[in-house]
């Protein structure tokens, strides 16, 4: 019995596949990008503290409780509560406008990051900002993503080296992993140096990241 016409199996379709997700991951890595360049703008700015990177600041928090210095753990406490609030926001923005939730985060995203720009660099909207930029994807076709949370890129990628090693899995999706990794080192790169050239202004070179993505996309269909 022969496979109906363009089915899973018609080469259109697979091809059709095939691109779609190449070009979802290919945004997932500017997503990255963008993410990595806000965190690093602030990382520079706040001196040594992320507005992305929820693990160090945990660490950081920890310490700072440890060592009795009780300032520091709630400057620190308040960046991610703020991270959290923003991630809440953007799940929900997400959950409400369907399809076009990409574009509907990263509007706000946008806007956010205009507030902080505005505001000479203030860390509240960027880490509102960073924690709703999570919920403009999550997947790039059947592969998972991560935009801010670049420690579980680098499980997913060893994990599936490890099993391709020990022959567990011939599948080399993992390579994919290495797109949003990638992509974050880009943006932090570019973030830093622009940081050391212009100081404070860097931010607005994340705000023109984040309206370029924006219009983006709404010119594609919408990965989830």
């Amino acid at each position: 019995m022969t496979a109906p016409a363009g089915g899973i199996g018609d080469p259109a379709n697979r091809g059709a596949h095939i691109l779609a997700e190449a070009r979802a991951l290919a945004l997932a890595g500017l997503l990255a990008a963008l993410a990595g360049m806000v965190d690093v703008i602030g990382y520079l700015h706040l001196n040594g503290l992320f507005v992305s990177y929820m693990s160090g600041n945990s660490t950081q928090l920890a310490a700072a409780l440890g060592q009795g210095n009780l300032a520091a753990a709630g400057a620190i406490g308040k960046l991610v509560a703020f991270f959290v609030l923003g991630a809440a926001a953007g799940q929900m923005l997400a959950g409400f406008t369907g399809e076009w939730r990409m574009s509907w985060v990263l509007g706000g995203v946008a806007v956010l990051l205009t507030i902080a720009a505005l505001l000479a660099t203030a860390p509240e909207p960027m880490v509102f900002a960073m924690g709703a930029l999570n919920a403009s994807m999550h997947r790039a076709g059947s592969i998972p993503v991560s935009l801010t949370f670049v420690t579980g890129v680098l499980v997913r990628f060893g994990q599936g080296l490890g099993d391709f090693l020990t022959r567990r899995s011939s599948d080399l999706k993992w390579l994919a992993q290495a797109v949003p990794w990638i992509g974050l080192i880009a943006g932090a790169t570019i973030g830093s140096a622009a940081f050391m050239r212009i100081g404070e202004a860097a931010i607005w070179v994340s705000v023109a990241l984040a309206a370029l993505l924006l219009a983006c996309s709404t010119a594609i269909r919408q990965p989830d």
